[in-house]
């Protein structure tokens, strides 16, 4: 069942954009490639004092290894100076490297997040969908997948806008999709350890969801998304 929040609706007009074999998908328009290589090539450009000497990597030696993988890593910094750090990612012996954070909006210009206890905040926060991006498959697929999985939500386009590292101390990739044209009439597939309840927020109630403390995961995708939505 999606509970919605009763907000006036946000009607934005966020042009769709499309992964391959979508309804909407226009071959004319640049690839998703395309679009993360110009913002690779303008962060070049931008002109900073200078960047710190990268550190040498010595050695990686296996930590702990369940959900998450732990590694310790031996670096050598400009000075000479011998460091070890930390470093985690989920599932990496698996092969697993990178997950997915949908923006999912509906046709009325709802944002569709989920309600789930996360054990780390040991409460009910609200989230984005998204999950795991599995071997080998792909970044937009793996989107619409866990956004069906999760909420049951289906979408008319996709488009992957970007990626981020999960944390400073993170091996792991986390990729931001804005998924367009979602409703509710796909099959609801949670995982054991799941208990998502789809709700529909307006643009300003999920705003205020992010500026209140604790009341959020993954503000910093949800920012991203926001962003290349045009709706911060």
């Amino acid at each position: 069942m999606t509970d919605q929040h009763d907000n006036s609706a946000v009607t934005d007009n966020v042009a769709a954009e499309s992964f391959p074999g979508s309804p909407t998908d226009d071959r004319d328009q640049p690839t998703r490639a395309d679009r993360l290589g110009e913002a690779a090539r303008l962060v070049d450009q931008v002109e900073r004092p200078g960047d710190p000497v990268a550190w040498e990597l010595l050695a990686e030696e296996p930590g702990f290894q369940r959900f998450l993988t732990v590694k310790l890593r031996r670096y050598r910094m400009p000075d000479g100076t011998e460091v070890e750090w930390d470093v985690f990612g989920p599932e990496s012996e698996q092969g697993i490297a990178a997950g997915i954070t949908v923006l999912p909006l509906t046709p009325e210009g709802r944002i569709v997040t989920i309600r789930m206890f996360r054990a780390g905040p040991d409460s009910i926060v609200t989230n984005l969908p998204g999950g795991l991006v599995e071997p080998g498959e792909d970044v937009a697929v793996a989107a619409a997948r866990e956004l069906e999985e999760e909420t049951g939500y289906t979408c008319e386009t996709l488009d992957v806008v970007g990626w981020q590292w999960s944390g400073a101390s993170s091996t792991f990739r986390k990729y931001v999709g804005i998924a367009r044209g979602c409703r509710p009439d796909g099959k609801q597939q949670l995982d054991e350890a799941e208990d998502c309840v789809p709700v529909e927020l307006t643009v300003d109630a999920f705003r205020t969801e992010l500026r209140t403390p604790g009341a959020m995961t993954g503000i910093d995708a949800a920012y991203l998304a926001l962003d290349h939505a045009g709706l911060l």
